[in-house]
């Protein structure tokens, strides 16, 4: 059975595939301390997994959109 948490963990945005992997690091610290309920890191689990193709798929988009302006400028200026 898990113990309660003495504080409150803090409220963490999660923006980068580096926020994403610290998060799930202390979800997996907390487990192994049996802070964490199993069903619960599960549950974060999945959805860090989620969030991290999300993120990679904006970052693809955005990497296309910037190739596809970077040809764009370079075809009006020949």
């Amino acid at each position: 059975m898990a113990r309660k948490l003495e504080k409150k963990p803090s409220k963490r945005r999660l923006k980068s595939l580096e926020d994403t992997r610290r998060f799930l690091s202390d979800i997996i610290n907390a487990l192994n301390r049996d802070d964490l309920e199993l069903n619960k890191a599960k549950g974060l689990g999945y959805l860090c997994q989620i969030l991290a193709k999300v993120i990679e798929g904006d970052s693809i988009e955005s990497r296309v959109a910037a190739l596809e302006e970077a040809l764009k400028n370079r075809e009006t200026q020949q």
